[in-house]
């Protein structure tokens, strides 16, 4: 029966998505991120949702020869810069014998981060307004914050003693991968709900926060707690009321100490005190290997999924895996993108990250200066939290193309351009009320 309804509703949304293709990025992202497809236990469960809602979304976008102006951004450029890189690698990678063990995860990881990266480019084209990006915010936070929740209740019925995941056979069904999806969306909640109008909503934000929280923490993921604690951090720096804020993470931090489970104690008490557990020693021996493949392929690198090619992993591990593994993921997503793309694939990463957060801290502080514009502050506060939220637990964590990044970097390209159209706004009002000679002199220093 949840086959049947959920391949009514698809097929009776895909002519809305040709119709309206915002409706087809908001449908993409509830597919991507909520995974609704993997509740059903029938012919649904592996139908290509993703692709049959991508096709007339795009066939919308061309029917209806919206201007692609708005990617002349800098975050949209290198994007698709970083797209192509990945494309010259991957081209590179299917030509060298050596590489030949990882290609089908070239080819799998290739498609995927093709279509994540294309609609990451059509939602900055059609998310034009305050409206669009509070519904693709809405979308994002809500299908995460619903999973987590669901994670959280999963883990008070077990008391704690098994860990969470996500939707099955998804890319968010890893514990660690689950976890980092959480962190990157708990701002996304926090910042919606402190400006929600409507009371039921706005609870069940906060609910889904808090659940995200305890999801997190029920994950046993050692870089997700690092990442928890980041954002958490954050966002208390950013309350209205901190003192009141600190006493309720202290308090929760006494309740977690007290009733967590013995197995979530022991893992999380030895890294907290410095030992390295075996997972640890993993951690540092995928990075080494890393590292040592990068000085034979620094420039293009292996393609994707080098470090799971058991057979170049056991070439370039500095020493034996601890019980006897043979090989092990990338752990880290620098250490990930650098075995992968090599160092300019690595460099250009960085280089979006590093404007992304230059570009949201500029339209921030352009933000406050235009009373109209103010609206943007938190939307800015929780894409850089976001990301910070990414960095942080994807260094000790091999998630480089996991689909929220590039919807932050997108997102990130968005609030650009939608300061320009507040700031275009204000001149128009001001042009309405001076006149034409005064707005002249008046309009620079509304820029």
């Amino acid at each position: 029966m949840r086959d049947v309804v959920f391949f009514a509703f698809l097929v009776g949304s895909l002519p809305v998505c040709f119709m309206n293709p915002y409706y087809g990025v908001l449908m993409w992202y509830w597919i991507s991120y909520f995974n609704p497809h993997r509740f059903t236990f029938g012919f649904a469960y592996n139908l290509p949702v993703a692709f049959m809602v991508a096709v007339p979304t795009l066939a919308g976008i061309l029917f209806a020869r919206k201007s692609l102006r708005s990617l002349l951004t800098s975050e949209s450029i290198l994007l698709i810069c970083l797209w192509a890189w990945y494309s010259i690698s991957y081209i590179r990678a299917r030509g060298v014998p050596i590489f030949v063990g990882h290609l089908n995860e070239m080819n799998y990881e290739m498609d995927h981060i093709s279509k994540i990266i294309f609609m990451t480019l059509i939602m900055v084209v059609v998310v034009t307004n305050r409206q669009r990006i509070y519904g693709v915010m809405l979308v994002t936070g809500g299908s995460l914050g619903l999973l987590a929740l669901k994670g959280a209740i999963f883990g008070a019925r077990t008391s704690g003693e098994e860990r969470v995941f996500g939707p099955p056979d998804s890319f968010l069904a890893d514990n660690n991968g689950f976890g980092l999806a959480v962190n990157v969306c708990l701002p996304i909640l926090f910042f919606l709900a402190r400006n929600e109008r409507r009371r039921w909503l706005r609870i069940l934000l906060y609910i889904c926060f808090g659940g995200g929280v305890v999801a997190v923490l029920l994950t046993y993921s050692r870089g997700a707690l690092l990442g928890l604690v980041m954002v958490l951090g954050m966002i208390l720096l950013r309350s209205r009321h901190k003192l009141l804020a600190v006493f309720a993470c202290v308090l929760a931090a006494f309740i977690i100490l007290a009733i967590a489970p013995p197995a979530w104690m022991n893992r999380m008490g030895n890294f907290a005190e410095g030992n390295l557990d075996g997972t640890a020693n993993q951690r540092l021996i995928s990075w080494e290997t890393a590292w040592k493949f990068s000085h034979d392929y620094p420039v293009l690198g292996g393609g994707f999924d080098t470090i799971g090619d058991v057979f170049l992993y056991k070439r370039y591990q500095p020493r034996q895996l601890p019980g006897g593994l043979i090989s092990s993921g990338p752990h880290s997503i620098y250490f990930q993108l650098l075995a992968d793309q090599g160092f300019v694939g690595l460099g250009l990463f960085l280089l979006i990250l590093a404007c992304c957060f230059f570009t949201l801290a500029r339209t921030r502080f352009a933000a406050r200066r235009l009373p109209r514009a103010r609206w943007l502050v938190d939307y800015t506060l929780m894409v850089e939290i976001g990301l910070l939220a990414f960095m942080t637990s994807g260094a000790f964590l091999g998630f480089a193309y996991l689909d929220l990044l590039y919807q932050m970097v997108g997102l990130t390209a968005v609030l650009k351009i939608l300061l320009r159209q507040e700031v275009i706004a204000a001149r128009a009002e001001t042009a309405t009320s001076l006149g034409d000679v005064e707005v002249l002199e008046a309009a620079p220093s509304l820029a």
